[in-house]
């Protein structure tokens, strides 16, 4: 009777289970490192504490990120105003070109005028009506204004020149105000960075700090465990998984709590055995070969519990697969 009992039972009943007890409690760890170097002024927070995204953890002296905030503030305040100036002398370089093509038109007006007279004087000269004198006295006058118009020419040259060595200057001054600009938004950053905030909603553990402690970027603060971040990782052998999917209800008992039962649902497999990810894999192609059943890690959701909170990342698992499901 009991044999067949026994025979009934596996074919109506385990043999559509799998379990394992190699299986844990993990849980995707959020470990919160500081952007600055500083010394810890205030430990707002303590160990084991909850606490919500966006909340202050910690804060770091912030006076020397204030001081080059303030001192990068004021780059950029003299830069713009070096900017309004280089504006008024711009202003005044494109009043100098008009002022000298004003000139050259009155030059222009000046010869004509003088290359008229100094014409009529060589035709009056030629005829015996006006003496060399007066002649030679027009014809200095024209040369002369010859002279002006070139000087007016190279007038204009000379302020198209320095308003083109300003526009020029006005290039390189926008770009230093642009770099003096992120500068200040570096030092902001900086500045926002000395008061460390949490980046999830979960709990604090393993706080490695005290008020006075000095950190660094690569100092870890703290470690905190974001809410509904629970999951058991159960490595069933390789000869396990040939009906596993994803999907699969599956019971989940806590060595710690074993009057509770939970439930969960297999989430994803790792793509490769345990093994694989080591340190140290396994070579099979050396020395005596023994071969070892693999395990490959199952990843499993843990459905909503009332009694949830007393899972904590690290507890052991007996986890088993329904497989009709």
């Amino acid at each position: 009777l009991f044999l067949l009992i026994g025979v009934m039972y596996y074919f109506f009943i385990f043999r559509f289970y799998q379990s394992t007890d190699n299986a844990y409690v993990q849980a995707d760890l959020t470990w919160v490192m500081p952007k600055v170097t500083g010394e810890v002024v205030e430990l707002v927070i303590n160990d084991n504490q909850f606490v919500k995204k966006g909340e202050t953890l910690v804060v770091l002296d912030q006076r020397d990120y204030q001081a080059r905030l303030n001192q990068a503030k004021s780059l950029v305040t003299l830069k713009e105003a070096a900017l309004v100036v280089q504006e008024q002398n711009e202003k005044s370089a494109q009043s100098s070109i008009h002022e000298a093509n004003s000139g050259v038109l009155a030059a222009q007006a000046d010869l004509s005028r003088l290359k008229k007279d100094f014409l009529r004087y060589q035709d009056l000269l030629k005829d015996g009506v006006i003496t060399r004198q007066n002649f030679e006295n027009i014809q200095s006058q024209y040369l002369s204004a010859q002279a002006q118009l070139s000087r007016a020419l190279a007038g204009v040259n000379a302020a198209e020149a320095q308003f083109g060595s300003l526009k020029a200057s006005r290039a390189q001054l926008l770009a230093d105000i642009q770099n003096a600009k992120a500068s200040l938004d570096l030092y902001q950053i900086d500045l926002a960075s000395a008061r460390i905030i949490s980046p999830v909603t979960g709990k604090v553990g393993s706080l490695a700090i005290q008020k006075g402690s000095r950190v660094s970027p690569q100092t870890r603060l703290m470690a905190i465990i974001p809410d509904n971040s629970l999951y058991v990782q159960a490595n069933f052998k390789e000869t396990q998984i040939q009906k596993m999917h994803i999907g699969q209800t599956v019971s989940l008992k806590l060595d710690a709590y074993p009057s509770l039962t939970y439930t969960g649902k297999i989430e994803s497999f790792s793509p490769a055995s345990g093994a694989t990810f080591s340190l140290m894999p396994p070579d099979n192609a050396t020395g005596n070969f023994n071969k070892v059943v693999q395990r490959i890690p199952v990843r499993i959701a843990i459905d909503p519990s009332p009694h949830i909170e007393l899972i904590k990342p690290g507890m052991s698992v007996k986890a088993k697969v329904n497989l009709k499901t």
